[in-house]
């Protein structure tokens, strides 16, 4: 926890003067300070990503960033300071219950950080992602290694620019460094509305976002680009809806910039630039004048993503199943293609052959009651689609909450094409929840027994090892990780797996393979690099009839797949 903690500062110093600097280019350094570090975050992962094309993220990069804080800090110190100011009075103006409660809720994000993470994701490709980008930058072919390498983010380009690998090999933890950020931005929200010096419904109902602590805790200890995206989310519904009822620049600005970063994080982040483009089209008159800076910011985030997809899969717009331009180290098409077509059939629930011979309806029966923690996700959502409409009869101005709850619907509609996983519209889900919870639940001595309860459930994973087991059909998410007093000072290792692997050669190509794991076909853990797991090297093999091969003995000149002949 303390080692965790004393890199979060480090994070929070360096974000905040390079957020601080990037707001000064646009004039608009009154922004809320939660907003600017989250900028701050934008700005590195961009030069984290322009650094990876040439160089590995390593030392030389750390030494660069801070050197490059420092000469920031030098011309902005003023505007530092304030941001620094802002903040203090912002926790000082806290009633002593949310005080309390804000503290508590950092430590017991430090705790779960330092215990064994809880995400199969991170034994599949997040840390080999990182490790790849530590140790050789933007890796040309990598998918041909392994597919879900080709999933490289932002989010996980600064994790890469904060885990210090070449000192220390336990810092995983910037998601959780993030959903703290999305909880001094939402109590900050809901002591407004507690102490009466707004009347404003939005603050209550992002206020309330901290209840959804007990479920966001479970996924914080690995580098989940679904935790950056739920945060910048709701911080995006919030300044939408405050811009759209009178205009001001902050929250225009906050709202077009976090969703760049929300689609250099994820690609389903697109959807934010809907919120982005009214208010640009709704105020124009003022809007026009930034154009031109906006537009340049969203071309050079569009150029990293392109030339980061192209070395790194062969497809400019991976993962997306649109192939042109291709390279000699291209993703061969017929995994392209059954990858795409695996995630659609698996967010159904659903094998690839019984999701091409069910209708349309099965389909859509079976994504209800598929079981489990999908089910009832599904369900919620669906009867969010009912209930908030006539909850939009209560606000004064509804127009910004139609806008989001239109967007909501159609955001569901093309998922349900492609992959309607819950975890894709999960900030919709949340808003709409917290809009209803914010028409129900109004006393506010009962919104504190709810914000305090909701403390108490978060502590229960942390300290009992629950058996999850009704929530998930997946063996490796239905048991929670528990928090050890040695965590204190050491944290858990990045993987709940031993690093130890056997060696297997592929004419070429040597990959480690993790000696014990869960079993599952896509399992890499901490392995040495290159790692694949001996499973989807024998699935390749068969049914595919291809083998990744490096192009040289340096594993910096990246990988290609070859045809078994």
């Amino acid at each position: 926890m303390l080692l965790i903690l004393l890199s979060w500062i480090f994070i929070f110093a360096t974000t905040l003067v390079v957020g601080t600097s990037f707001s000064k280019l646009f004039r608009i350094q009154a922004i809320d300070t939660i907003i600017v570090t989250l900028f701050g975050c934008f700005c590195i992962s961009l030069i984290a990503g322009f650094w990876a094309v040439f160089l590995p993220i390593n030392e030389i990069f750390y030494l660069f960033i801070i050197l490059l804080t420092i000469v920031l800090l030098l011309k902005n110190r003023t505007d530092v300071y304030y941001k620094l100011k802002q903040l203090k009075t912002a926790f000082i103006n806290l009633t002593p219950i949310f005080k309390a409660s804000l503290v508590f809720i950092a430590l017991l994000i430090l705790a779960k950080c330092a215990s064994a993470p809880f995400l199969v994701d991170n034994e599949t490709y997040y840390i080999q992602t990182i490790k790849w980008l530590n140790h050789y930058g933007f890796t040309k072919g990598l998918t041909n290694l392994h597919p879900f390498l080709g999933q490289t983010s932002g989010w996980h380009l600064l994790q890469s620019g904060f885990n210090f690998a070449f000192v220390y090999d336990r810092f995983n933890d910037l998601s959780g460094f993030c959903l703290l950020l999305g909880n001094i931005y939402a109590l900050e929200r809901l002591n407004d509305y507690i102490k009466q010096t707004t009347k404003n419904r939005m603050d209550l109902v992002i206020g309330l976002f901290p209840v959804f602590n007990v479920f966001l805790f479970q996924f914080i200890g690995a580098p989940s680009p679904d935790i950056a995206i739920y945060v910048i989310g709701i911080i995006i519904f919030y300044e939408f809806v405050s811009c759209y009822k009178q205009y001001n620049m902050y929250s225009f600005y906050a709202v077009f910039i976090l969703s760049i970063f929300a689609t250099f994080i994820k690609l389903t982040g697109l959807v934010f630039f809907i919120f982005s483009l009214t208010l640009y089209f709704h105020f124009y008159i003022y809007t026009r004048k930034n154009t031109k800076g906006l537009i340049a910011v969203s071309l050079i985030t569009f150029v990293l993503f392109v030339t980061k997809n192209t070395i790194i899969t062969g497809h400019p717009l991976y993962p997306l199943p649109i192939s042109f331009l291709e390279q000699e180290w291209s993703l061969p098409s017929i995994i392209h293609n059954y990858l795409s077509q695996y995630e659609t059939a698996a967010s159904y629930g659903l094998t690839i052959d019984a999701y091409n011979n069910t209708s349309l309806f099965k389909r859509l029966l079976h994504w209800l009651i598929q079981g489990k923690l999908d089910s009832i996700f599904n369900i919620l959502f669906l009867l969010c689609l009912v209930i908030v409409p006539f909850t939009l009869k209560k606000q004064k101005t509804s127009e910004p909450f139609k806008t989001i709850y239109f967007t909501g619907i159609g955001f569901f509609v093309f998922l349900f094409i492609f992959s309607p996983q819950y975890r894709f519209y999960f900030p919709f889900i949340m808003f709409f929840v917290l809009l209803i919870a914010s028409i129900l639940f109004k006393n506010k001595k009962l919104l504190i027994t709810i914000f305090c309860v909701s403390i108490l459930l978060t502590i229960i994973p942390l300290i009992f090892n629950v058996n999850a087991s009704a929530l998930s059909n997946n063996a490796n998410h239905q048991n929670t990780s528990t928090f050890s007093i040695g965590y204190i000072l050491e944290p858990h290792s990045n993987s709940i797996y031993s690093n130890t692997s056997n060696k297997i050669t592929i004419k070429n190509t040597t990959i480690h393979s993790l000696s014990k794991g869960s079993g599952l076909i896509w399992e890499t853990g901490d392995a040495p690099l290159p790692a694949l797991s001996k499973a989807q090297l024998e699935y390749f093999k068969t049914y595919f009839e291809i083998v990744p091969q490096q192009y040289s003995n340096n594993l910096k000149d990246g990988f290609y797949s070859k045809t078994l002949e």
